[in-house]
Protein backbone atom coordinates (compact mmCIF):
# COMPACT_ATOMS: atom_id res chain seq x y z
CA UNK A 1 0.00 0.00 0.00
CA UNK A 2 1.29 3.48 -0.86
CA UNK A 3 2.08 5.26 2.39
CA UNK A 4 2.34 8.70 0.80
CA UNK A 5 4.76 10.89 2.67
CA UNK A 6 5.51 8.30 5.35
CA UNK A 7 9.08 6.90 5.19
CA UNK A 8 8.53 4.29 7.89
CA UNK A 9 10.41 1.12 6.97
CA UNK A 10 12.25 2.86 4.14
CA UNK A 11 16.05 2.90 4.23
CA UNK A 12 17.41 6.24 3.01
CA UNK A 13 21.07 6.96 2.25
CA UNK A 14 21.86 10.67 2.68
CA UNK A 15 25.19 11.98 1.44
CA UNK A 16 26.61 15.31 2.56
CA UNK A 17 24.72 14.81 5.81
CA UNK A 18 27.35 16.73 7.76
CA UNK A 19 26.48 19.92 5.85
CA UNK A 20 23.63 22.33 6.47
CA UNK A 21 21.35 21.14 3.66
CA UNK A 22 22.24 17.48 4.24
CA UNK A 23 21.39 17.89 7.91
CA UNK A 24 18.08 19.52 7.05
CA UNK A 25 17.28 16.65 4.69
CA UNK A 26 18.16 14.10 7.37
CA UNK A 27 15.93 15.82 9.93
CA UNK A 28 13.01 15.89 7.49
CA UNK A 29 13.46 12.22 6.56
CA UNK A 30 13.74 11.29 10.25
CA UNK A 31 10.51 13.14 11.00
CA UNK A 32 8.86 11.02 8.31
CA UNK A 33 10.10 7.82 9.98
CA UNK A 34 12.95 6.87 7.67
CA UNK A 35 15.70 4.37 8.53
CA UNK A 36 18.66 6.64 7.83
CA UNK A 37 22.25 6.06 6.74
CA UNK A 38 24.13 9.35 7.03
CA UNK A 39 27.47 9.84 5.29
CA UNK A 40 29.99 12.60 4.75
CA UNK A 41 33.78 12.93 4.51
CA UNK A 42 33.75 12.64 8.31
CA UNK A 43 31.02 10.46 9.78
CA UNK A 44 28.24 12.86 10.95
CA UNK A 45 27.97 11.16 14.31
CA UNK A 46 26.68 14.20 16.22
CA UNK A 47 23.70 14.46 13.89
CA UNK A 48 23.12 10.71 14.09
CA UNK A 49 23.13 10.91 17.90
CA UNK A 50 20.70 13.85 17.83
CA UNK A 51 18.24 12.02 15.60
CA UNK A 52 18.60 8.74 17.48
CA UNK A 53 17.82 10.53 20.75
CA UNK A 54 14.59 11.71 19.12
CA UNK A 55 13.68 8.12 18.22
CA UNK A 56 15.07 7.72 14.70
CA UNK A 57 16.80 4.61 13.40
CA UNK A 58 20.09 6.00 12.13
CA UNK A 59 23.75 5.19 11.59
CA UNK A 60 26.68 7.30 10.40
CA UNK A 61 29.62 6.47 8.14
CA UNK A 62 32.56 8.32 6.61
CA UNK A 63 32.50 8.35 2.80
CA UNK A 64 34.18 10.26 -0.01
CA UNK A 65 31.74 9.94 -2.90
CA UNK A 66 34.50 10.70 -5.41
CA UNK A 67 36.04 7.31 -4.47
CA UNK A 68 34.08 4.81 -6.56
CA UNK A 69 35.42 1.76 -4.72
CA UNK A 70 34.46 3.23 -1.34
CA UNK A 71 30.96 4.04 -2.62
CA UNK A 72 30.53 0.51 -3.97
CA UNK A 73 31.67 -1.02 -0.68
CA UNK A 74 29.36 1.09 1.45
CA UNK A 75 26.29 0.49 -0.72
CA UNK A 76 27.02 -3.24 -0.91
CA UNK A 77 26.94 -3.42 2.88
CA UNK A 78 23.59 -1.71 3.31
CA UNK A 79 21.30 -4.55 2.35
CA UNK A 80 18.00 -3.09 1.25
CA UNK A 81 18.12 0.49 0.00
CA UNK A 82 14.92 2.34 -0.84
CA UNK A 83 16.07 5.91 -1.42
CA UNK A 84 19.14 8.05 -2.01
CA UNK A 85 19.29 11.75 -1.18
CA UNK A 86 22.58 13.08 -2.55
CA UNK A 87 23.21 16.45 -0.92
CA UNK A 88 27.02 16.47 -1.12
CA UNK A 89 28.46 19.41 -3.06
CA UNK A 90 30.99 22.22 -2.97
CA UNK A 91 31.39 25.79 -4.18
CA UNK A 92 35.12 26.32 -4.65
CA UNK A 93 35.34 30.01 -5.57
CA UNK A 94 38.58 31.38 -7.00
CA UNK A 95 39.46 33.75 -9.83
CA UNK A 96 38.82 31.83 -13.04
CA UNK A 97 40.13 34.66 -15.24
CA UNK A 98 43.52 34.39 -13.57
CA UNK A 99 43.79 30.72 -14.56
CA UNK A 100 46.85 28.81 -13.43
CA UNK A 101 47.31 25.65 -11.43
CA UNK A 102 45.26 26.92 -8.50
CA UNK A 103 42.21 27.46 -10.64
CA UNK A 104 42.73 24.18 -12.48
CA UNK A 105 42.76 22.33 -9.16
CA UNK A 106 39.54 24.07 -8.05
CA UNK A 107 37.86 23.18 -11.34
CA UNK A 108 38.90 19.54 -11.04
CA UNK A 109 37.76 19.32 -7.42
CA UNK A 110 34.39 20.93 -8.16
CA UNK A 111 33.67 18.56 -11.03
CA UNK A 112 34.85 15.58 -8.97
CA UNK A 113 32.51 16.31 -6.05
CA UNK A 114 29.52 17.78 -7.90
CA UNK A 115 29.47 15.46 -10.94
CA UNK A 116 31.72 12.44 -10.47
CA UNK A 117 30.41 11.85 -6.93
CA UNK A 118 26.76 11.59 -8.03
CA UNK A 119 27.76 9.37 -10.98
CA UNK A 120 29.61 7.03 -8.59
CA UNK A 121 26.55 6.87 -6.36
CA UNK A 122 24.22 6.20 -9.27
CA UNK A 123 26.50 3.44 -10.58
CA UNK A 124 26.29 1.71 -7.19
CA UNK A 125 22.64 2.39 -6.37
CA UNK A 126 20.68 2.37 -9.62
CA UNK A 127 21.19 -1.29 -10.71
CA UNK A 128 20.23 -2.50 -7.23
CA UNK A 129 17.06 -0.42 -7.20
CA UNK A 130 16.15 -1.44 -10.75
CA UNK A 131 16.55 -5.11 -9.81
CA UNK A 132 14.27 -4.76 -6.78
CA UNK A 133 11.73 -2.81 -8.87
CA UNK A 134 11.58 0.15 -6.52
CA UNK A 135 13.65 3.21 -5.68
CA UNK A 136 13.62 6.92 -5.07
CA UNK A 137 16.62 9.10 -5.93
CA UNK A 138 16.86 12.81 -5.13
CA UNK A 139 19.90 14.78 -6.29
CA UNK A 140 20.81 18.38 -5.47
CA UNK A 141 21.59 20.77 -8.27
CA UNK A 142 21.24 24.57 -8.24
CA UNK A 143 19.48 27.52 -9.82
CA UNK A 144 22.95 28.33 -11.17
CA UNK A 145 22.81 25.25 -13.39
CA UNK A 146 20.06 26.90 -15.41
CA UNK A 147 20.52 30.68 -15.15
CA UNK A 148 24.30 30.87 -14.44
CA UNK A 149 23.75 32.12 -10.91
CA UNK A 150 21.89 34.78 -8.98
CA UNK A 151 24.81 37.23 -9.23
CA UNK A 152 27.55 37.95 -11.76
CA UNK A 153 30.06 36.74 -9.16
CA UNK A 154 28.96 33.09 -9.44
CA UNK A 155 32.01 31.17 -10.62
CA UNK A 156 31.90 29.00 -13.76
CA UNK A 157 33.07 25.66 -12.35
CA UNK A 158 30.05 25.56 -10.05
CA UNK A 159 27.70 26.60 -12.86
CA UNK A 160 29.12 23.93 -15.19
CA UNK A 161 28.92 21.20 -12.56
CA UNK A 162 25.31 21.94 -11.65
CA UNK A 163 24.27 22.24 -15.28
CA UNK A 164 25.81 18.84 -15.95
CA UNK A 165 23.91 17.36 -13.02
CA UNK A 166 20.60 18.69 -14.32
CA UNK A 167 21.24 16.89 -17.61
CA UNK A 168 22.19 13.71 -15.75
CA UNK A 169 18.92 13.76 -13.78
CA UNK A 170 17.03 13.39 -17.03
CA UNK A 171 19.47 10.76 -18.31
CA UNK A 172 19.23 8.58 -15.20
CA UNK A 173 15.45 9.00 -15.05
CA UNK A 174 15.10 7.74 -18.60
CA UNK A 175 17.29 4.71 -17.84
CA UNK A 176 15.33 3.66 -14.77
CA UNK A 177 11.70 4.73 -15.19
CA UNK A 178 10.49 1.40 -16.56
CA UNK A 179 11.93 -0.38 -13.51
CA UNK A 180 9.98 1.44 -10.80
CA UNK A 181 12.80 3.86 -9.96
CA UNK A 182 12.27 7.61 -10.15
CA UNK A 183 15.11 10.14 -10.30
CA UNK A 184 14.53 13.81 -9.56
CA UNK A 185 16.37 16.78 -8.11
CA UNK A 186 15.95 19.96 -6.12
CA UNK A 187 17.55 23.15 -7.47
CA UNK A 188 18.01 25.61 -4.60
CA UNK A 189 18.35 29.33 -5.07
CA UNK A 190 20.26 31.34 -2.44
CA UNK A 191 19.87 29.49 0.87
CA UNK A 192 21.05 30.66 4.27
CA UNK A 193 24.05 28.35 4.65
CA UNK A 194 27.72 28.82 5.54
CA UNK A 195 28.63 27.96 1.93
CA UNK A 196 26.41 30.75 0.59
CA UNK A 197 27.74 33.28 3.06
CA UNK A 198 31.36 32.26 2.44
CA UNK A 199 30.96 32.68 -1.33
CA UNK A 200 31.12 36.44 -0.91
CA UNK A 201 28.45 36.99 -3.56
CA UNK A 202 26.69 40.39 -3.25
CA UNK A 203 23.06 39.32 -3.01
CA UNK A 204 20.57 42.14 -3.70
CA UNK A 205 17.47 41.20 -1.75
CA UNK A 206 15.44 43.84 -3.55
CA UNK A 207 15.81 41.67 -6.68
CA UNK A 208 14.67 38.49 -4.93
CA UNK A 209 10.87 38.08 -5.15
CA UNK A 210 10.65 36.82 -1.55
CA UNK A 211 13.17 39.43 -0.31
CA UNK A 212 15.09 36.88 1.74
CA UNK A 213 17.35 33.86 1.73
CA UNK A 214 15.69 30.47 1.81
CA UNK A 215 16.18 28.43 4.97
CA UNK A 216 17.75 24.94 5.01
CA UNK A 217 14.49 23.21 6.00
CA UNK A 218 12.91 24.65 2.85
CA UNK A 219 15.28 22.37 0.91
CA UNK A 220 15.18 19.44 3.33
CA UNK A 221 11.42 18.89 3.04
CA UNK A 222 11.28 18.81 -0.77
CA UNK A 223 14.23 16.39 -0.74
CA UNK A 224 12.35 14.17 1.72
CA UNK A 225 9.26 14.26 -0.49
CA UNK A 226 11.31 13.07 -3.48
CA UNK A 227 12.46 10.12 -1.35
CA UNK A 228 8.93 9.18 -0.36
CA UNK A 229 6.18 6.98 -1.76
CA UNK A 230 4.26 10.18 -2.46
CA UNK A 231 6.59 10.73 -5.42
CA UNK A 232 5.42 8.17 -7.98
CA UNK A 233 4.47 9.41 -11.45
CA UNK A 234 7.20 12.04 -11.49
CA UNK A 235 10.73 11.49 -12.79
CA UNK A 236 13.41 13.48 -14.57
CA UNK A 237 12.15 16.63 -12.86
CA UNK A 238 14.24 19.41 -11.34
CA UNK A 239 12.19 21.23 -8.70
CA UNK A 240 13.02 24.93 -8.39
CA UNK A 241 13.14 26.04 -4.75
CA UNK A 242 14.40 29.57 -5.24
CA UNK A 243 11.90 32.05 -3.82
CA UNK A 244 10.42 32.84 -7.23
CA UNK A 245 13.55 33.52 -9.26
CA UNK A 246 12.25 31.69 -12.30
CA UNK A 247 13.07 34.40 -14.80
CA UNK A 248 16.18 36.00 -13.31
Amino acid sequence: MNKGFDLTGQRVLITGAGGTLGGATARACAAMGGDLVLVDLKAPQALADELAAAGATVRAHALDSTDAAAVDALVAGLGTLDALADVAGIYAGGDWLAGGEGWDALLDRTMDVNVKGPVNLMRAVLPRMMKQGWGRIALTTSLAGRNAGTTLATEPAYVASKGALQALVRYFARQSAAHGVVVNAVAPGPINTPMTRASGQPFDFDRLPTRRFGEPAEIGWPMAFLCSQGCTYMTGVVIDVNGGQHFS
